[in-house]
């Protein structure tokens, strides 16, 4: 075919098709191109806010698994940094993400590390804002649902592998919904992203459950019954494969196969009512109001645009947003996926058509990125001192070192924080890896820290070498009372740090004279 022939033959083929479809094809490449200042700054801006979050107790965890990978080549089997798991078997389903933490932070400490995961934020949100300009979603549209995204992030943000899933189920969600609304080829790197996904984090079931929703969807659009809504493009087959190959990829890690089933082993046990993650927000937190906020920007979205949301989108938002009001730790992803499947209404609402001068854009771009980065400089963490989520015991871990005790009973939330300077002459009680001290270890620090009536001949039977407590703590009062058998060994308003007290001496026997 020449040249010449070929726009009168693309001509052709576009006056085939509806309408609709014609003018909105070339609207949503376009938009698809051009990158406006407003979604561009809200991107970059939430990533630096994201990434100077205070460090959170697990960075620890990861800290300790990253290093012992990188040194021993293989995962933490058995566990090497507690005295009481035993053989208990765990899944390191962060190993990934444990390897960058401690080598990032070993090469340019905290400050490096929050230039890289602003980059990972940054690229789960500009990510959602192409994936939604593709859509034909205008871009005050997209910066404000970027905006709403972030919000139920924020709280878990941070250096931490939540981000690495989230990029992962950001990728998943575009690249299944724009199968669906285009019959895009690009539904084939799905397996990959699960194949990233299944060595970062152990969020995949959400991916898992978008492809499903397509998949239904598909089966119920070529059913003989009445279907509601514009009919999807996706091609069955092409869905039912990539499906099958994303689950087995999931499989393909460190930990083999056991990997699939541990969402659904924290998700389903009754142990989850000990980790905070696990349970709902809690009601007046700021966790509890950003995910309230959303909801609200969520449903007034899909309100003021139903015509356009399908009952697919709708019915996979509506159980991701109850998963998130279940357990805190979907709240994130579920914030992620929402406005790919409100593309339809964000498209039809008033957003779109604001059109303020070049120069007012421009300008509110530049003031957003000025306050996250003045921000950023306020709040960041500077080292591994901090700030962090809650307090650490900084003055007590140096009275540890110079103790040098081989079994410590400690605080659930600092067991990874001792580790990661005293392992491994130091071994801990308990540490942020509930899953792994579930029922025995577990059970037992309640019973100790609880003052249970046994609580006495628990600790006696765990016999530490020293204990570190929280200073406010019953459990720090009882053991400062002088017939505990323990001796207040220093520490600060945060924790103390009790050792064996030495055995009272003997009364002398008076000798009695003629």
């Amino acid at each position: 075919m020449n040249a010449p022939a070929r726009p009168r033959l693309r001509r052709a083929v576009l006056a085939q098709l509806p309408r609709a479809v014609r003018t909105g094809l070339p609207r949503a490449a376009r938009a698809a191109r051009r990158v406006h200042p407003a979604p561009a700054a809200a991107a970059a801006a939430l990533a630096i806010l994201a990434a100077a979050q205070p460090l959170d107790a697990d960075l620890w965890v990861h800290l300790n698994n990253g290093r012992f990978i990188a040194a021993a080549g293989r995962l933490p089997y058995p566990d090497p940094f507690s005295f009481s798991a035993g053989s208990a078997v765990w899944t390191v389903h962060e190993w990934l993400p444990a390897l960058v933490l401690y080598a990032v932070v070993g090469l340019g400490g905290v400050g490096l590390a929050a230039v890289v995961f602003a980059l990972i934020y940054a690229a789960v949100w500009l990510l959602l804002e192409r994936a939604l300009a593709a859509h034909g979603v205008g871009p005050w549209a997209r910066a404000a649902a970027i905006g709403a995204a972030a919000l139920p992030l924020l709280p878990f943000a941070g250096p931490r592998p939540l981000a690495f899933g989230v990029l992962a189920a950001a990728a998943a969600a575009a690249l299944t919904l724009e199968h669906r609304r285009s019959g895009s080829r690009l539904i084939w790197l799905t397996p990959l992203v699960f194949l990233y996904w299944g060595n970062v984090h152990a969020s995949f079931p959400i991916g898992l459950a978008v492809l499903g929703t397509a998949l239904g969807e598909a089966v119920w659009a070529r059913a003989p019954v009445p279907f509601a809504g514009e009919r999807p493009r996706t091609r069955l087959g092409w869905t039912a494969l990539v499906a099958a190959l994303s689950a087995a990829a999931v499989a393909v890690n460190p930990s083999g196969p056991r990997l699939l089933g541990q969402p659904f082993f924290q998700w389903g046990g009754e142990f989850r009512r000990f980790n905070s993650d696990w349970l709902p927000p809690a009601a007046g937190s700021d966790t509890w109001w950003s995910f309230a906020v959303f909801i609200g920007l969520a449903a007034l979205t899909a309100l003021l645009g139903w015509r356009r949301l399908r009952p697919a989108e709708l019915a996979l938002l509506v159980v991701l947003i109850a998963a998130g009001v279940s357990a805190r730790k979907v709240m994130p992803f579920a914030a992620v996926v929402a406005p790919l499947l409100l593309a339809g209404p964000l498209r039809g609402g008033g957003a779109p058509h604001l059109r303020p001068p070049a120069w007012l854009s421009r300008a509110a771009a530049g003031l957003a990125l000025a306050a996250a980065v003045g921000a950023a400089a306020v709040m960041a963490p500077r080292s591994l001192a901090g700030p962090t989520a809650v307090p650490m015991p900084h003055a007590a871990r140096s009275v540890l070192t110079a103790a040098a005790p081989a079994r410590v009973f400690n605080t659930y939330h600092w067991g990874a924080y001792l580790t990661w300077r005293l392992w491994p002459r130091t071994l801990v009680f308990i540490d942020g890896r509930f899953d792994l001290f579930v029922p025995g270890p577990l059970a037992d620090y309640l019973t100790v820290t609880g003052l249970d009536p046994a609580w006495r001949e628990t600790l006696a039977r765990i016999d530490p070498d020293a204990v570190l407590i929280e200073t406010a703590s019953p459990l720090a009062q009882r053991l400062a009372e002088p017939d505990s058998g323990w001796r207040d060994a220093g520490g600060d308003a945060v924790a103390r740090v009790f050792l064996p007290a030495p055995p009272s001496p003997a009364p002398s026997k008076s000798k009695g004279g003629a």
